[in-house]
């Protein structure tokens, strides 16, 4: 393969496990021509491997693409060591995570992201979450919802012809019910600048539990904190979550049993009051709101109350 040594603008680090389906999906959605209004030099993707069972290869992606694949064997269950080694080899000034590795980007997202960051050099730009399928994955599963359905709802939009035509078979995750109304607790994928990112210290490598438990929400919470640089939430372009049982997308979700008296949002909660010594509590930073009507979907999902 032919080294690319020109320095992009921005540094896509996907994180996961054993996503030998869903990685390609996500890897060829985060890539041009799919993302529109984006040169290939302009976007490298690092694919951190969090451990998966089954190594992720290099010829799982297209060949002529910048995506490096990092192994990275010393993560546990949590990706959070997983995104800062991939983070700490990107080389754009604008770095963006993907925590999720099996979530499908829409054809603008990294267009609308980087010219966001326009706004504020040290901007946090995030999206909302959406699960293929007619609900919460966690929901879908236990009413037969299953990969076969999902591979036919994406052979049914043509899809990757047509990227926008995703927000036709999804619904709104957990934490961005309220759609574009009110920032979220979390997000799914962000862009923020590389000066920007170290200085947050990355994620937490002290989340451990399954799927890193609260790591994402004390991120987003460290990254929108009072007096911070700008919190900008695009609007039309989201991040799209093919079903891979998770450890929160299962059946039960977030409220299944893992131990007789313990849920997997017990377990979260007792781990983020250890490291920071108080119980999480959702904050409502302000946000500023970015992008447009991208498909005739986008605004009941991104408004639900004003569609109903």
């Amino acid at each position: 393969m032919t080294p690319h040594p020109a320095k992009p603008r921005l540094s896509v680090v996907v994180v996961g496990f054993d996503m030998a389906r869903e990685l390609p999906r996500t890897v060829l959605s985060l890539l041009p021509p799919y993302q529109r209004g984006v040169t290939p030099d302009e976007v490298e993707i690092i694919v951190a491997d969090s451990g998966s069972h089954e190594p992720v290869r290099r010829d799982w992606f297209p060949a002529e693409a910048d995506v490096t694949v990092l192994r990275v064997e010393s993560g546990g269950v949590s990706p959070c060591r997983a995104v800062n080694l991939a983070a700490a080899q990107a080389r754009g000034d604008l770095i963006a995570v993907v925590i999720d590795g099996a979530r499908m980007a829409s054809p603008g997202l990294l267009r609308a992201a980087m010219d966001a960051s326009r706004i504020h050099p040290d901007a946090f730009i995030a999206t909302l979450g959406f699960h293929l399928g007619p609900k919460v994955q966690q929901v879908s599963v236990t009413e037969g919802y299953d990969r076969n359905v999902e591979d036919g709802l994406l052979n049914a939009i043509g899809w990757p012809d047509d990227g926008y035509r995703l927000f036709e078979i999804c619904a709104l995750g957990e934490s961005y019910r309220e759609g574009a109304f009110a920032a979220p607790p979390e997000t799914t994928f962000f862009v923020t600048s590389r000066a920007r990112f170290e200085a947050l210290g990355g994620f937490d490598e002290g989340f451990q539990t399954s799927g890193g438990g609260y790591a994402n929400y004390d991120l987003f919470d460290r990254a929108t904190a009072e007096h911070a640089p700008p919190l900008i939430m695009l609007v039309g372009e989201g991040t799209f979550h093919q079903l891979h049982y998770g450890a929160t997308t299962q059946a039960g979700g977030i409220q299944r049993r893992v131990k007789p008296e313990a849920s997997l949002a017990d377990l979260y909660a007792e781990e983020y009051e250890r490291l920071r010594g108080r119980p999480w509590v959702r904050r409502h930073p302000k946000q500023h709101l970015f992008g447009s009507i991208t498909h005739p979907a986008v605004r009941g999902l991104f408004f639900p109350a004003a569609a109903s």
